[in-house]
């Protein structure tokens, strides 16, 4: 009998491909909300700027669509990275040093988000 060693499974890339599928329909559905929302609000100064935003939905979404970017941009970049940049120093640092660019982000937004609060 010959044993045939396995090199990994058929589903290996499914929960990318979905996360990233679900990450771009959520993009596309905020763009269009925002579009649609700012072509008929009228924000014309900080201050409703700053009562449209410390709105909780208002955050809640601006945050899913944030975090929703940052994932769909790590999976993009990491495939590329894995399919194009063959010898592993370069692919480990570029993925790190993108990796740690999105946390920062991430952080970034999440300060921000929380510094805004409802008046």
């Amino acid at each position: 009998m010959v044993n045939i060693a396995r090199t990994g499974s058929a589903h290996t890339g499914l929960g990318e491909w979905l996360l990233q599928r679900l990450s771009g329909l959520y993009l596309a559905a905020y763009s269009i909300y925002l579009a649609l929302f700012l072509n008929s609000a009228v924000l014309s100064d900080y201050s409703s700027w700053y009562m449209w935003i410390s709105n909780g939905y208002v955050k809640t979404t601006l945050g899913l669509a944030f975090l929703s970017a940052l994932v769909h941009a790590w999976i993009g970049i990491r495939s590329v990275f894995m399919d194009y940049l063959h010898a592993f120093w370069l692919r480990f640092f570029a993925t790190s040093a993108v990796g740690a660019g999105l946390v920062v982000l991430l952080f970034w937004i999440t300060q921000i988000l929380i510094a805004v609060e409802a008046s």
